[in-house]
């Protein structure tokens, strides 16, 4: 390889290393150089490697994003994320293979053309526009050469070169690869642009000339065609044309009787979307290597990928009626997109409820989880003693950072605590009960990573950012650290300057420890991150290592959420597979979702008391209020499983929906280990205001101190009010009034799948069925629409309206809810009935009774 091949390789090699860093939230680039002379300080970068760095920052200064230093003969780029900016593309990228037309050039247009090209396509909708006067004067003059039967050699044309037409002589022995240079590249300008023809075999002198002489007509059409489905088209919105674009015309040429070849014209049309010459020269890391523990890789973006990426396409659903993005506009560009439920707190507020003020001193959070382990490990207060820093620092405490972030936890690390302080770096201690090992230091690096990822990714900080791995023995003999713990000095730049900027990475801390995947994005097929409430986070920090705890809540306070999100903690606690935990429900709809999800085994009640349970290890139960024991004593038997395993059982429940009087083989709310949610996140405040009243009556009703407590202390803490209709018809109005505002929600631009039609039995959702469906369906012809037949509720994927029983829905949640008939044959538990079937609704509720004799 010669020297100028090497530099171009090394090159490429830095330039695909820096944009992938600056794509997937900074990192580190080690430049190995082969001149041992080297000195970065006198021999610099290069002017090539410069220019490239350059262009990448879109002509921002380069040490915005870059720091250098040297060890050895090495050059080390530490990279700070890229982040989006007003005017400026969401990703780094240095070639973005896409062309254009600008009078009688044809250019390569830069990321921040293409995303302006991006945004006028969908302005557009892919349509493509009527001919103006000048197009179509072009297209006449191409038509009558079309007509010839052959061009003559050295015949002057009556067209010139434009916006639209280009000329090119190929008259060379290389013809094919000199057509092969170029053609992709008019093909795709002309198309992005306003369509054109470029016409090989004429000079700039409108001179017939003619190429490829030799050549067969038919090869060198095949040969052409055949490039040409190189182009790389990406669709745009609801832009799904498959038409080719473009009409290929070979014309012979002769002078006199001798054959000159041809000219070829190849019309094209504008396109209803972007046509990719390559695939963009611009890199993001491949994060699932680290995962499996593989260095980190640049992967080059496909097409679609990076027109995905740079349009933000997956990322913001259209919820603003309900949810508040949290996400600042100036985010990196993997970051996502966090919500928040309208109304609640701020950030700011929930970042000084989590740390409180920050002022002069040590601040340790959570104070209690701090001297929990202090008094399980007396050393420890001695030892953190050591490396506090004399000024201002935050603390915060977890007993294995890894499990909140998702991660396995490693049994050696007794706690991990990140040390945030003005004027030092971010660090993260690791505290063992023994000696370090090469496993434990390959914990410390991912934890360390991974909370660097998500800080940036989901908190989106756009600031210069590392977290220092640093791991402590609490035993005296086994020493601080390992000897081969590898050392990476860090710029001062990427210190934390001050107090602000401690607290500025706070909030995107506070985001990365209460957000959690909502399950709104199983629905609307995104990645949808949201925030929990304070109270949600604290029964969720609750040591695991209790064995049995019970959490109450009224309705729509997150028990499933939370259940969910203690499965994942559990499997990483205690390094256990999706086989050894178990998630128990009363109804097969809610056990299916929660099976789709694939973090645990699932199934009902019936057949947990029917199945030998062999490999479980953990449970945890949900809706447990309408579990009873008719066909066996459950919660016996899932005590002895845990008790015999030494695994944990969570059981959720509140008493304000069941929906029966049997024993329901709980033991006495006096007597077990509880905690309970308050803050209703879910349910708009008018229909909260309805199913409150209900609670109050059911808790009066049971005379039971603690239900009263938690009717008192429940309340619904956001500004949405909703839609909330209570109505009394008889059967033939109530399918008037569901078939009329279905066809109403659905030609406002809501989808079938946001409407759920729940009755009080099975049998009378049967009689509902097909009148119904006929009925809306009727309306929806007269739009030219057809309604997708009705669903059962454990029918996840499929978009259509659900008709169910109120029982059989308990546990998920729709937008828009039609009730009919909440009436249970036991009176005793109608309002049992109505708490449960109104708090499934998330925005709208038509509460509709059954106008008969009763009444």
């Amino acid at each position: 390889m010669t020297n100028k091949e090497q530099r171009t390789h090394q090159r490429e090699n830095i330039s695909s290393a820096v944009c992938a860093l600056l794509n997937s939230g900074g990192g580190i680039v080690l430049i190995e150089s082969c001149n041992e002379d080297f000195i970065y300080t006198r021999d610099g970068l290069g002017q090539d490697i410069e220019k490239i760095l350059c262009e990448l920052v879109y002509n921002f200064h380069v040490s915005e994003f870059c720091d250098f230093s040297q060890e050895g003969s090495n050059l080390i780029v530490f990279v700070k994320t890229w982040h989006m900016q007003k005017d400026y593309p969401n990703l780094c990228t240095l070639d973005t293979g896409l062309y254009t037309r600008n009078l009688t050039s044809t250019i390569l247009l830069n990321a921040m053309h293409v995303r302006n090209l991006i945004e006028k396509r969908k302005r557009g909708k892919g349509k493509r526009p009527r001919f103006s006067t000048v197009t179509s004067d072009w297209r006449h003059d191409v038509k009558s050469l079309l007509a010839k039967e052959y061009l003559c050699r050295g015949e002057e044309l009556d067209l010139g070169e434009s916006d639209h037409v280009e000329f090119k002589d190929f008259r060379s022995d290389n013809s094919q690869r000199r057509i092969k240079d170029v053609i992709k590249n008019y093909f795709s300008a002309f198309g992005n642009r306003d369509g054109g023809c470029l016409i090989i075999g004429v000079d700039d002198n409108k001179t017939v000339r003619g190429c490829a002489k030799g050549t067969e007509m038919s090869a060198l059409e095949l040969f052409i065609k055949n490039y040409l489905k190189g182009i790389l088209f990406v669709h745009l919105g609801d832009c799904k044309s498959e038409n080719e674009f473009y009409t290929l015309t070979i014309k012979d040429v002769w002078d006199q009787s001798n054959h000159c070849g041809y000219v070829i014209f190849l019309e094209v049309d504008r396109f209803c979307c972007l046509g990719f010459v390559t695939h963009p020269q611009s890199w993001i890391l491949d994060l699932i290597d680290d995962c499996l523990g593989k260095p980190l890789q640049p992967k080059q973006l496909t097409a679609p990928e990076w027109v995905k990426k740079m349009t933000n396409s997956d990322s913001e659903p259209s919820l603003e009626s309900q949810f508040e993005s949290l996400s600042v506009n100036e985010k990196p560009p993997l970051a996502k997109r966090v919500f928040n439920k309208r109304g609640l707190e701020t950030l700011p507020e929930l970042q000084n409820s989590l740390f409180g003020s920050i002022e002069n001193g040590i601040t340790i959070k959570p104070n209690k989880l701090y001297q929990d382990l202090q008094a399980e490990h007396p050393a420890l207060g001695d030892l953190l003693n050591s490396v506090f820093p004399d000024s201002m620092a935050v603390l915060i405490v977890s007993r294995s950072w890894a499990v909140d972030l998702e991660q396995r936890r490693n049994p050696k690390v007794v706690c991990d605590i990140l040390l945030l302080s003005p004027n030092h770096y971010p660090t993260l201690y690791s505290i063992l009960s023994a000696e370090v090992s090469e496993e434990e230091i390959q914990y410390s690096r991912q934890t360390a990573f991974a909370l660097k990822q998500k800080l940036v990714h989901i908190g989106s900080y756009t600031g210069k950012l590392c977290v220092i791995p640093k791991m402590l023995c609490l035993s005296a003999e086994h020493g601080n650290s390992s000897p081969s713990w590898p050392v990476m000095k860090y710029p001062e730049t990427y210190k934390l300057d001050d107090l602000g900027t401690l607290e500025e990475l706070l909030q995107s801390l506070t985001t990365v420890i209460l957000s959690f995947k909502n399950v709104l994005s199983d629905k609307i097929g995104i990645e949808y991150f949201s925030l929990l409430t304070r109270e949600q986070y604290e029964v969720l920090s609750r040591n695991l290592f209790n064995k049995i705890s019970f959490v109450h809540g009224p309705p729509g306070t997150g028990k499933t959420v939370i259940a969910l999100e203690i499965i994942k903690k559990i499997k990483n606690l205690y390094n256990c597979t999706t086989d050894d935990i178990l998630y128990i429900c009363e109804n097969i709809p809610l056990s299916e979702y929660v099976r789709s999800l694939n973090i645990c085994q699932t199934m009902t009640r019936m057949c947990f008391i029917t199945l030998d349970m062999v490999n479980v290890q953990h449970i945890v139960v949900d809706e447990a209020q309408n579990f009873n024991v008719n066909k066996g004593d459950w919660y016996k038997k899932a005590k002895d499983i845990v008790k015999k395993s030494g695994g944990v059982f969570w059981v959720f429940l509140h008493n304000f929906q069941s929906c029966h009087k049997k024993p329901t083989g709980l033991p006495d709310c006096g007597s077990q280990n509880k905690s309970w949610l308050t803050t209703v996140v879910r349910s708009p405040d008018l229909i909260f205001k309805k199913i409150h009243k209900k609670m109050n009556q059911v808790a009066c009703r049971a005379n039971d101190p603690f239900l009263a407590e938690l009717v008192k202390s429940s309340k619904c803490c956001h500004g949405i009010g909703g839609f909330c209709q209570i109505l009394t018809l008889v059967r033939a109005d109530i399918v008037k009034h569901v078939s009329e505002n279905c066809h109403r929600y659905l030609s406002n631009g809501y989808s079938q799948s946001d409407i759920a039609i729940l009755c009080n039995t099975d049998s009378t959702a049967t009689e509902y069925k097909d009148v119904l469906y006929n009925e809306i369906n009727r309306r929806a012809r007269k739009q030219r629409r057809t309604v997708t037949p009705f669903r059962r509720a454990e029918n996840l994927t499929q978009d259509a309206i659900i008709i169910d029983s109120v029982r059989r829905f308990s546990g998920l949640e729709c937008l828009i809810v039609f009730v009919i008939n909440p009436v249970c044959k036991n009176p005793q538990v109608n309002n049992n009935l109505f708490v449960c079937a109104a708090s499934r609704a998330t925005g709208k509720l038509h509460m509709l009774y059954e106008k008969r004799s009763y009444f």
